[in-house]
């Protein structure tokens, strides 16, 4: 799966048969920010169940030069942990069952493990809460050291019915 950058409304886009190619140029729309938000789309067509404990999946592709070390704050039974360091030019995937909303989980990359608002880091914050007995999910993220965060639109999404959530997102 190759990641695109693109507007912040809609983060990335995902081709998901092209090639990797990270350095050609582009002619979408880039929006760098060092801090932001944006809320998670709904999935469409979620058979009805009740809220609850739910999977949230994340994923985080580096796309830097460097291995990245993983810092977090994750609530939950955890299934599969942040891999620590994460290669450069590789995908993390971790996966836990988060209570019953409402849930923050908090999870970073960084190549400064000793500092990691010295080095060149992206921190997320995942909230996932329940109103009129559908849930929704916002995900705010930090940038430090010029690292730029990334969060894909087409493949992130949380499920109104269960709070099931995936999350992707990357570094550069």
């Amino acid at each position: 799966m190759a990641f695109y950058r693109g507007e912040s409304r809609g983060g990335l886009k995902d081709k998901r048969h092209a090639d990797l190619d990270f350095l050609s140029q582009r002619d979408e729309y880039v929006s760098v920010q060092e801090k932001g938000s944006v809320e998670i789309p709904v999935l469409r067509g979620a058979p009805s169940q009740s809220v609850g404990p739910a999977f949230e999946d994340f994923y985080v592709v580096n796309l830097t030069g460097v291995a990245r070390t993983p810092g977090y704050t994750l609530t939950g039974t955890p299934h599969l942990l942040p891999p620590n360091p994460l290669p450069a030019a590789t995908t993390a995937r971790f996966l836990l069952t988060a209570p019953t909303p409402p849930v923050t989980q908090t999870y970073y990359y960084t190549n400064n493990a000793a500092a990691p608002a010295s080095g060149k880091t992206c921190i997320w914050q995942l909230l996932v809460s329940v109103t009129g007995g559908l849930c929704s999910a916002q995900l705010n993220w930090g940038s430090y050291g010029g690292a730029v965060c990334l969060t894909d639109g087409t493949q992130s999404f949380i499920d109104p019915n269960t709070c099931q959530s995936q999350i992707a997102t990357s570094i550069q």
